[in-house]
């Protein structure tokens, strides 16, 4: 309702603007931070396709991971206004850095944890730290590509993980156990870290088309 009743219409061009110049190729950066967002959203989707499963597997009980789920939606309001707040003094690189690594721990702890408290807690958590990260992620893709052909390919990055991460995940553990997952979860993240760090320290100007980062 509210796109209908009030969706933005662009800025007029100037006489001096040509309409429909092509643009040109994205820079590296932009498709190793499109990379890392992708790997972060495939731990996400195999991880919390299990989430459930896994305590119940264990022997938590099905109201006790019923009120995991429950926390853990409620923490989820607050990581991307939380975000927003902290975009301006935190270093948006060094949030890309971290978040991986501690999204390979909580996924470590949940598919490992033979008790309910550490699984509880870092269930609770799991998902905000992709939601507070990839704020992060996208408010850089956005100054790395003023074009904003990066950040319309949101879905697709996020997609990516929800159509993979399921039937990755299932696979791990029909053959290896729940425990795989924390493993996939590391080497992934890792790729991730990868990407990230091909991002340069600077990222207040967009690099010119075609320079690599």
């Amino acid at each position: 309702m509210v796109s209908a009743l009030a969706f933005p219409v662009p800025d007029a061009l100037g006489e001096g603007h040509a309409r429909g110049a092509p643009a040109g190729p994205l820079s590296r950066a932009v498709w190793f931070g499109v990379a890392g967002v992708a790997c972060m959203g495939l731990i996400q989707s195999m991880t919390f396709s299990f989430l459930e499963r896994v305590g119940t597997d264990r022997g938590f009980g099905l109201q006790a991971v019923t009120g995991v789920l429950i926390a853990l939606g409620i923490v989820n309001l607050f990581p991307s206004a939380l975000a927003a707040l902290l975009e301006k003094r935190w270093s948006a690189r060094r949030v890309l850095l971290v978040g991986p690594v501690l999204q390979a721990l909580l996924v470590g702890v949940i598919m490992n944890s033979p008790t309910f408290a550490p699984y509880a807690a870092a269930a609770a958590v799991f998902a905000a730290v992709m939601i507070f990260t990839h704020t992060f992620g996208f408010g850089t893709l956005a100054r790395l590509d003023p074009s904003g052909r990066a950040l319309a390919a949101t879905p697709a990055m996020l997609m990516f993980g929800a159509a993979i991460g399921p039937i990755l995940g299932g696979t791990l553990v029909k053959t290896l156990g729940y425990g795989s997952l924390g493993l996939a979860a590391l080497v992934i993240d890792l790729l991730a870290v990868f990407a990230f760090l091909r991002i340069p320290q600077q990222t207040g100007a967009a690099l010119p088309v075609g320079v690599p980062a």
